[in-house]
């Protein structure tokens, strides 16, 4: 029976063969994960395939399974032909049914965050063509308590809406049901994803496992630009988890491979730590922030202003102008065009998107708009949303250059949705986008997104395909894109935050966390969002009002300081003291921007139960070597906080809140809506 032991960093990894109950003489090959100093009997692991795959024509290896999962057909039923440790760090495993279906899996160890890297190649040397129903990009399993079983286990995951992304929510497995029977029978599977376009609409790709008993958590981070799936699967003994593709029966995705083709996944990240949540995901950001190529521009995370929230929409050379006067003086480096610089004056800027004609009554020169945001020592930013078109352009009713689903036209209210994989649609963004950015100046682009093809498209072997291909394209733009512009700054949007999947957001420089504006939710969506994506990416709004008070511009800028800083509202250097208020908050982000990109979340409390209707506080600290951020939000609540100093004391605060110090506790008075920003530091 095969068995390997490896030891990465703090981490054992387990292959062990193991027999498939019920089916006499077949064996599959699993991987587990604990910490190195967890005492684990390898034959009392109970492992099912760390290969999940289906082909058309499978069996079910277990009963009860069809309609629910797709797991353990007769597929995964392979042999390990060999292993090779590769000097470069990956460790492949050579796979076989011994009838030609064959499969590499591969796992690359990080040892500066801990975490794993793993894909999954399939490829074809049966002489004929395979049609593949279901291919996870990972599958460990082996999870359980230290009895063995899953009692006291939970799983946390991560909901997501517009203006609400990535809530977590955790369940223990008791509350899913995900039980033994008694007399071990049946299956049990929590299967969640996502269907279409917008991969973080329902729910974000992230699963964590806690033993909170033993400290262990297992964690992970599919790539997931299209239809994903992620599954707890328990079967007697075995508990797994497994994710990636949606597979025929979740997302309509089948694919034939031909003879001598091939199939591979996209990533997964992996991880296995102590420290329970936020150990996990501390470590899979870093590894996200390790693999960040951006440009240069981008090495001090510069603050923004977008002029959207002034504007709404209707931006012109005269609003522009009036706004640079304002905003350069804060030390602002991107100054952003938002949307509505393309429509024509009786139609509004939402509808009018695909034909990407600039106004000349809105903007005369815009070449000379660039120079100016130039000459104020700032990088010009532009809007698009150029893989849709909307029912006030000409490109909608261009069918040959439109996606079908079935041979009708794919219409979501008033979007339809360009064929990417088709020359003449890229030729022809080509010359709307990177054509209009060049000869224009433009250094930074803002990418909107905001509706999704669903289930899929027309395409080969199936509508999930049609879609995965639809998005592989887009993803390739976005390198085309970079490669046409050196040193473009790409912002990915997607109604807010529905885009900010792992694999995306590896090629891009910032995403808009949230469409929550001005919503009082602000600081909480941020919270959740630096969860899982780094905090030099996660753009975040501070919309100033002229008649807000000080302490509204001051909540604002607390929130914003959880990720980057994007200002947007109305800026008036003529209001002396909000002005202040305002540079104030930026020379204190600058102070902390370390802290804010490199460092460990140790907190997140919120006590906030309505985002809509919000009565708590939210208390976020953060940790780097000798420095702390804590940021405090009271909502609807005027409560006192009280935090312990551990050996910190408070070097400077950006607050109105009343607050004082002892040797121990840090007390910070609350008052509705009112917020604080508090840099602590302890002596080496």
């Amino acid at each position: 029976m095969f068995f390997k032991q490896y030891i990465y960093g703090d981490t054992a990894v387990y292959y062990v063969e193991t027999p498939i109950e019920g089916h006499e003489g077949k064996t599959t090959v699993g991987i587990a994960f604990y910490p190195k100093d967890v005492k684990v009997e390898p034959k009392k692991l109970c492992l099912d395939s760390l290969v999940q795959v289906a082909f058309t024509g499978d069996e079910a290896l277990i009963d009860y399974t069809l309609g629910v999962t797709m797991r353990n057909h007769s597929s995964t039923a392979l042999k390990v032909v060999r292993q090779v440790d590769f000097a470069s760090g990956n460790l492949n495993t050579y796979l076989t049914d011994g009838e030609g279906n064959d499969f590499i899996h591969t796992l690359t160890y990080d040892k500066r965050t801990g975490v794993f890297t793993t894909y999954i190649k399939y490829e074809n040397r049966t002489k004929k063509p395979r049609t593949l129903e279901h291919l996870s990009s990972f599958s460990m399993s082996g999870i359980a308590g230290e009895d063995g079983t899953t009692r006291g286990l939970k799983l946390h995951r991560m909901t997501s809406a517009w203006s609400r992304e990535c809530r977590l929510r955790t369940d223990p497995f008791s509350h899913l049901g995900m039980e033994m029977s008694w007399a071990r029978y049946g299956v049990k599977v929590e299967k969640w994803g996502q269907n279409g376009s917008m991969p973080n609409r329902g729910w974000f790709p992230f699963a964590a496992i806690e033993d909170e008993g033993r400290d262990i958590t297992w964690a992970v981070m599919p790539e997931a630009p299209y239809s994903w799936q992620m599954e707890v699967y328990e079967e007697k003994e075995t508990c797994a988890l497994s994710g990636g593709l949606a597979d025929y029966e979740t997302g309509h995705w089948r694919k034939t491979i031909p003879a001598g083709g091939f199939f591979t996944t996209h990533c997964a990240r992996i991880t296995v730590k102590r420290g329970g949540l936020n150990a996990v995901c501390n470590a899979l950001i870093h590894e996200q922030e390790r693999r960040l190529a951006v440009p240069a521009s981008e090495n001090d995370m510069p603050v923004l202003y977008n002029e959207y929230c002034a504007t709404w929409g209707s931006p012109t050379e005269e609003k522009i102008t009036k706004q640079l006067a304002a905003v350069a003086p804060l030390g602002v480096k991107y100054f952003v065009i938002d949307c509505g610089w393309y429509k024509p004056l009786d139609k509004g800027w939402c509808n009018a998107i695909g034909d990407w004609n600039i106004n000349p009554e809105y903007f005369p020169d815009m070449r000379r708009t660039v120079d100016a945001i130039k000459e104020k020592g700032m990088k010009a930013g532009i809007w698009f949303e150029f893989e849709v078109a909307g029912r006030d352009s000409e490109l909608f009713t261009i069918e040959e250059a439109l996606l079908k689903r079935d041979g009708a036209l794919i219409t979501s209210k008033n979007r339809r949705f360009l064929d990417l994989r088709k020359e003449s649609v890229r030729r022809y963004l080509d010359r709307k986008v990177t054509d209009m950015l060049t000869q224009n100046g433009f250094e930074y682009i803002k990418i909107d997104y905001n509706d999704n093809i669903g289930i899929g498209c027309d395409g080969d072997d199936s509508l999930g395909e049609g879609g995965r291909q639809v998005t592989e394209e887009s993803l390739a733009w976005l390198k085309r894109l970079s490669q046409a512009v050196p040193g473009l700054v790409i912002e990915n949007c997607s109604s807010g935050g529905s885009r900010i999947e792992p694999l995306r957001m590896g090629l891009v420089s910032m995403c808009s966390f949230s469409d929550a504006h001005e919503c009082p939710e602000i600081p909480l969506v941020a919270a959740n969002v630096s969860r899982v994506v780094p905090a030099r990416q996660s753009q975040i709004w501070a919309v100033i009002r002229k008649k807000e008070p000080d302490s509204r511009t001051i909540y604002s800028l607390c929130a914003a300081m959880l990720g980057r800083i994007c200002l947007s509202g109305e800026i008036n250097p003529r209001q002396k003291e909000k002005y202040a208020v305002i540079k104030e908050g930026l020379d204190f982000y600058s102070d902390v921007k370390d802290i804010v990109r490199n460092g460990d979340i140790r907190r997140i409390d919120c006590n906030v139960e309505n985002y809509r209707a919000p009565v708590g506080r939210q208390i976020y600290v953060k940790d780097y070597f000798n420095r702390r951020l804590v940021v405090v939000h009271f909502l609807d609540c005027n409560e006192e906080v009280e935090l312990p100093l551990e050996g910190y004391s408070v070097q400077r605060a950006y607050t109105d809140l009343a607050f004082s110090e002892d040797e121990a506790v840090l007390k910070i008075q609350g008052e509705a809506f009112h917020a604080g920003a508090f840099l602590l530091e302890r002596a080496v």
